[in-house]
């Protein structure tokens, strides 16, 4: 079992927070992301204007009115992850990084807000021809086609695939790690190993995969911060 709180100077320095106002901070439960890259619901609630105090998000979130990824919020510790959707109140949030790697929570369009990013962290053949697909935010998912990879994203919109997105030439990618996090870049070329070609504007770098998710072929698909 995880401990309740987390000291507000241990917390990690992904989070946007006033270090030295409050001692604790609430911890997020155990999930799918790392506690660098996830906030829980109940401090995010505060840090939007949302609600004044902890109480009040408890009393939100029992509502079942906190949407993350269309998915009622359990309780006041619930992640809420990097690419992860946030709905409250008529508002739509993407949580995205900033130049200097901390977790913002970017207001989106309800368009954009329909939008799910599911990367493919791990794919297990079945019985039969069928395959179980997880993904990076605890999700999974049955398939019977086997045409996707580790490190390939699914677009999901209104609860369908709507597309698939390779590591190809020209595919569009958000650097989630190292110094050009939170930065978008194009696909130059994908080799046999775990490294991929970048282009960021007139600089050509080379990152490994987990160091990228895919956001579009041409273009993001999803709304993302100005260069």
């Amino acid at each position: 079992m995880s401990k309740r709180h987390l000291k507000s100077i241990a917390a990690p320095k992904s989070w946007p927070i006033k270090r030295k106002k409050n001692i604790f901070v609430i911890r997020p439960n155990p999930g799918p992301h790392k506690l660098e890259d996830c906030m829980p619901i109940g401090l995010v609630l505060k840090m939007l204007s949302q609600v004044k105090n902890t109480n009040e998000a408890k009393h939100v979130i029992n509502s079942r009115k906190v949407l993350i990824n269309k998915k009622p919020a359990e309780d006041i510790k619930s992640q809420v992850g990097l690419l992860d959707v946030l709905e409250f109140a008529d508002k739509s949030y993407r949580v995205l990084l900033d130049k200097k790697g901390k977790l913002l929570f970017k207001e989106i369009s309800k368009s954009d807000a329909n939008i799910t990013l599911l990367k493919i962290i791990k794919k297990t053949k079945l019985t039969g021809s069928k395959f179980q697909l997880n993904f990076h935010n605890g999700f999974n998912m049955m398939a019977e086609k086997n045409d996707v990879k580790a490190n390939d994203v699914l677009v999901i919109e209104g609860n369908k695939v709507k597309e698939k997105i390779g590591f190809d030439k020209g595919s569009t990618v958000y650097i989630i790690k190292g110094k050009n996090m939170g930065k978008t870049a194009k696909i130059e070329n994908v080799g046999n190993s775990s490294q991929v070609a970048l282009k960021i504007d007139d600089k050509k770098i080379s990152l490994p995969k987990n160091y990228v998710f895919l956001i579009g072929k041409e273009k993001p698909i999803i709304s993302v911060l100005e260069k």
